[in-house]
This record gives structure tokens, C-alpha cells and sequence, in this order.
């Protein structure tokens, strides 16, 4: 990572069983009526990280009058960032699932676990109920203005590679 984030990063390389994880967790959990969320880890060269693990960290999902919600623990984010530094890997993205729609909530913008600039948080629509699809997918990068950008469709194919 450079001095500018993740900016610099154009290319995700993700293999497809990284993203069935993910989406297996979300699932479980929308089984429930709740969010999941799930992380992306990997190496990075030049320009692109590999993913190299699909990281789901211990979390509380609630259902609360104000809606869904999910919280990891400041224990869990410290084991994971110990973990991440002692294997050479770096934190690019976080996934997380709605019941609904995709889009950037005021929580997700307030409480990222991926905070670094450049770092992206994607939200899958219906509880990752469809199939693993970019084109359903809400992807935000965080700008050194400390904003969360979306990207369109032509960005998210652009960044991510889907590998079997």
C-alpha cells in the first residue's frame, strides 16, 4: 500500500470461490432476516491485488426498529489486523447484504471495518439470494476526501476480474 491508499489499485483479481464465501454467509444470515458481512483479503503487486481469502469475522447481526444492523467487535478487528500483518496480506474490501435494495447506507458510511483510501465496500441486494452478478452489485470506493464513491457498472468491470 502506498502512501495513497488503494488508489492506485485498477485490477481485483477474485476467484469465484472467494465470492461463494461470501455469498453463503450473507445467505445463512438472510436466512435469519439479517445482514452478513464478509471480507476480502490479498496480495498486492503493481496496481492489482489478488484475493486470497475470504475472511468472515465474528459479528452481531440485530434487527432493530431503525433496521438491520452489524457490528464486529474491536477484539475481532485487531485479531484480523494481527492476522493480515503476520501473513503479508492487506484488507481491500469489505461485502456486506441487504434485504433490499444496494446501496451505501448512513451506517455503512459511518462505520466501514475497510477504512483505508482506496478501499472499496460492496452491498449485494436481497440477502445474496441471486446469483453472484457485478451488475447487482453496489460498489464504493473510499476517496481521500474520506467519501464513499460509487462506482458504475463500467468502473466495477474495469476493477474486478471473476476467475473460476
Amino acid at each position: 500500500m502506498t502512501a495513497t491508499g488503494y488508489l492506485d489499485i485498477r485490477k481485483i483479481m477474485i476467484g469465484r470461490r472467494f465470492l461463494e464465501q461470501a455469498y453463503w454467509h450473507m445467505r445463512a444470515a438472510g436466512a435469519k432476516g439479517l445482514e452478513g458481512v464478509a471480507l476480502f483479503a490479498g496480495r498486492e503487486s503493481p496496481g492489482t491485488i489478488t484475493i486470497t481469502h475470504t475472511i468472515v469475522p465474528r459479528q452481531r447481526s440485530q434487527s432493530l426498529e431503525e433496521g438491520l444492523l452489524y457490528s464486529v467487535s474491536g477484539d475481532e478487528l485487531h485479531l484480523i489486523n494481527v492476522w493480515l500483518y503476520e501473513n503479508g496480506l492487506c484488507l481491500i474490501a469489505q461485502i456486506h447484504s441487504h434485504p433490499g435494495a444496494a446501496y451505501h447506507s448512513g451506517m455503512d458510511n459511518a462505520f466501514p471495518i475497510v477504512a483505508t483510501i482506496g478501499g472499496l465496500s460492496i452491498v449485494v441486494p436481497d440477502f445474496a439470494s441471486g446469483t453472484i452478478a457485478l451488475e447487482n452489485w453496489a460498489v464504493y470506493r473510499l476517496s481521500p476526501g474520506n467519501e464513499w464513491i460509487e462506482l458504475d457498472l463500467q468502473e466495477k468491470r474495469a476493477l474486478f476480474k471473476i476467475t473460476d
